[in-house]
C-alpha cells in the first residue's frame, strides 16, 4: 500500500508540467483544469471501486444491475450533453445504448473472443468499452438529428405534404445523424495506431498478453465499438420517433 501511494505521488508530479505552463502563459485556466482533474479522478476512483466489487463478487445478477445502471447513466449523460428534454429522450437514449451495446457485446463474448464462459472478468471491461464509445458517438448523432429536425421542420412538413410517410420524411435527418457518427470514426481509423496504440495495445502488453493477442483484442474492440455505436444510434432514433410522435 505504501509503495502504491508513493508511485501515485510520483505520477502526480507530472502535473507540474501543464500547471507550470498555465501559470506562465494563462493563469485563469489553472482553476478549470484543477476542477476538471479533481472530478475526473473522483469519478475514476468510484468507477474502479464499483468494478472491483463486481469482479470480487462475480454474481450474475449484480453484473446485470451494473450494466443496467451504466446504460441508464450513459443515457442520462447523453441527453444532458445534448441539452434535450429528459422526459422525451432519456428512455430512447438509455434503451438504445442498452440494446446496441448488449447485442454487440454478447456477439463479441460468445462468438469472437476465445473464452470458455462469460464472467464478470470479461463482461465488465467489454461492456464498459462499448458503452463509453457508443455514448460519445450517440451525443454526436442524436444532437445532429434533433438540431436538424428542429431547424429544418419545413423540409419535413414539405415531404409529408407531398405524400411521403413519416419514416420517409425522416430519412434525410437520419442520414445526417449517421454521418455525424461515421465521419469521426473514419477520421480516427486513419490514425488508429498513433491514437490507440499507447493506451490500449501497450496496456494489454503490460497485462501479459502476447503482441498478436493484444492486436486481436484491440481489433475486436474497435470493430465492436463501431458496430455498437451505429446500432445504438439506430435504436435510439427509432424510439425517439415513436415516443415523440415525429
Amino acid at each position: 500500500m505504501t509503495s502504491l501511494i508513493l508511485h501515485t505521488i510520483l505520477a502526480l508530479l507530472l502535473l507540474i508540467l501543464p500547471f507550470g505552463a498555465l501559470y506562465i502563459l494563462d493563469r485563469p485556466s489553472i482553476r478549470p483544469l484543477a476542477i476538471a482533474l479533481a472530478k475526473g479522478l473522483v469519478q475514476l476512483l468510484i468507477f474502479s471501486l464499483i468494478v472491483w466489487g463486481v469482479y470480487k463478487v462475480n454474481n450474475t445478477w449484480i453484473t446485470i444491475v451494473w450494466f443496467l445502471t451504466m446504460t441508464f447513466w450513459a443515457g442520462w449523460m447523453t441527453v444532458n450533453k445534448c441539452k434535450l428534454s429528459v422526459k422525451d429522450y432519456l428512455l430512447p437514449a438509455s434503451a438504445g445504448l442498452f440494446v446496441g451495446v448488449l447485442a454487440v457485446g454478447l456477439w463479441l463474448l460468445v462468438a469472437v473472443l476465445p473464452i470458455d464462459s462469460i464472467t464478470a472478468r470479461w463482461f465488465v471491461p467489454v461492456m464498459a468499452v462499448l458503452i463509453g464509445h457508443s455514448a460519445v458517438m450517440l451525443v454526436r448523432g442524436l444532437s445532429t438529428f434533433v438540431s436538424l429536425i428542429t431547424h429544418n421542420r419545413a423540409q419535413y412538413d414539405f415531404l409529408i405534404g407531398n405524400g411521403a410517410s413519416k419514416w420517409q420524411a425522416l430519412i434525410p435527418f437520419m442520414r445526417s445523424s449517421l454521418l455525424a457518427v461515421i465521419s469521426p470514426t473514419i477520421a480516427n481509423l486513419s490514425a488508429l495506431a498513433l491514437a490507440t496504440l499507447p493506451l490500449l495495445f501497450c496496456g494489454m502488453l503490460i497485462g501479459g498478453l502476447s503482441p498478436i493477442n493484444a492486436f486481436a483484442v484491440m481489433l475486436y474492440s474497435v470493430l465492436g465499438c463501431i458496430g455498437s455505436s451505429v446500432l445504438s444510434l439506430g435504436v435510439t432514433l427509432v424510439l425517439a420517433k415513436t415516443v415523440n410522435n415525429l
